[in-house]
């Protein structure tokens, strides 16, 4: 979840929590707390609040008028919103990886299974053959020597 507050404060400048008083704290691109400042420089902007970068003079850039924080804020807790859902569906997505790969082990294991068990099929079915074929060639003989043994039977009663 910190990953996704760092890539909230910099890609939209800030990021907002409600600090003791009630007003919104943002966080300058330096992931700090923006501290609010008052314009004291004469002119029309003399006296209005503004968010600035917690380092300023060397600041990041960072600045917001008070007065917008609220549209700001309603912003952020949007894309807060949009990115727990994204951190959701991410977590969905690894859960739904992992029972990928679980399945594609059984599958392979049941497909080695299959091989395993066809080869044996077919063994099973060449000596079934070898052995019908000793069987078909016992019977024949056994045919062939009744047919000749009746032959010989009816030749020698001179019936042929």
């Amino acid at each position: 979840m910190s990953k996704t507050v760092s890539l909230l404060s910099q890609s939209s400048g800030s990021a907002s929590s409600e600090s003791r008083l009630g007003a919104p704290q943002l966080y300058c691109y330096h992931n700090e707390i923006a501290p609010v400042r008052v314009v004291k420089h004469h002119g029309p902007n003399m006296g209005k609040s503004f968010y600035g970068c917690a380092h300023w003079p060397r600041t990041c850039g960072f600045f917001k008028w008070a007065n917008e924080s609220n549209e700001i804020r309603d912003l952020q807790l949007v894309i807060m919103e949009k990115n727990v859902i994204i951190a959701k569906l991410e977590h969905e997505t690894d859960i739904l990886k992992a029972e990928v790969t679980s399945l594609k082990k059984k599958l392979a294991k049941k497909q080695d299974l299959v091989d395993e068990l066809s080869i044996e099929c077919t063994e099973r079915m060449l000596q079934m053959d070898a052995v019908f074929a000793k069987k078909r060639m016992t019977y024949a003989l056994i045919m062939s020597s009744g047919w000749f043994l009746g032959y010989d039977m009816k030749f020698k009663a001179g019936s042929v």
